[in-house]
């Protein structure tokens, strides 16, 4: 049976099955993050052009590509002028095939110089961050790299709410950002992450209408 497209939403498609993750326990997936942040990039945040929200498929060929290659994806976002820049990060060690098991939020902060990684499973991805940081910073190219901020953040109390809880972060985050709030401790509800799944459910269909 074919997988009916719902949703074509600038870079981002999203079809029955990734709805069907919004029913119940299931892993959110790269299609369902990429349409948050294209929403976040393109309608909540569409007027401040110092953030940049970087789709989950563009961050992993950051981390698992070839290191010489990123200003093929980088330089048409403009990230060397970005005041802040978010990355979804997955533990898939794959350049070629969605997957993984973990998903955190890495947000980078030119005011402050500093990478500050969000993870509702603290420590899970690690490794996953500081690769991306090592490689972004050599592509921003500063006299002091960047370093990188284990943020403060509510962990999650089950197997499943890694993706709801970056989706969530990247929102609380920017806001904090755009109000020119310090970085590097944000806790939410764990309901307010629970409730992203139904949000994002009502965005798609009221776009799709």
């Amino acid at each position: 049976m074919a997988d009916r497209v719902i949703l074509s939403y600038h870079d981002c498609l999203i079809h029955e099955s990734d709805l069907r993750l919004l029913e119940g326990r299931n892993w959110l997936n790269d299609s369902l993050l990429a349409f948050w942040f294209e929403h976040l990039q393109h309608e909540v945040f569409c007027e401040n052009t110092r953030l940049l929200f970087i789709s989950p498929e563009v961050t992993q060929l950051i981390k698992m590509g070839d290191p010489n290659e990123l200003p093929i994806f980088l330089d048409p976002l403009e990230a060397r002028f970005k005041d802040y820049i978010f990355l979804p990060v997955n533990d898939n060690s794959s350049v070629i095939a969605s997957g993984g098991s973990h998903w955190s939020l890495l947000i980078y902060s030119k005011y402050d110089n500093k990478w500050y990684h969000y993870d509702s499973q603290r420590g899970c991805n690690f490794r996953d961050a500081r690769c991306l940081v090592q490689r972004i910073n050599s592509y921003l190219d500063r006299d002091i790299p960047a370093t990188l901020v284990d943020a403060q953040c509510t962990q999650q109390d089950n197997s499943y709410d890694c993706g709801a809880f970056v989706m969530t972060y990247g929102y609380r985050a920017a806001e904090q950002a755009v109000k020119g709030v310090a970085l590097g401790a944000l806790y939410v509800d764990r309901l307010e992450a629970n409730r992203m799944r139904d949000l994002i459910k009502s965005l798609v269909y009221s776009l799709k209408r």
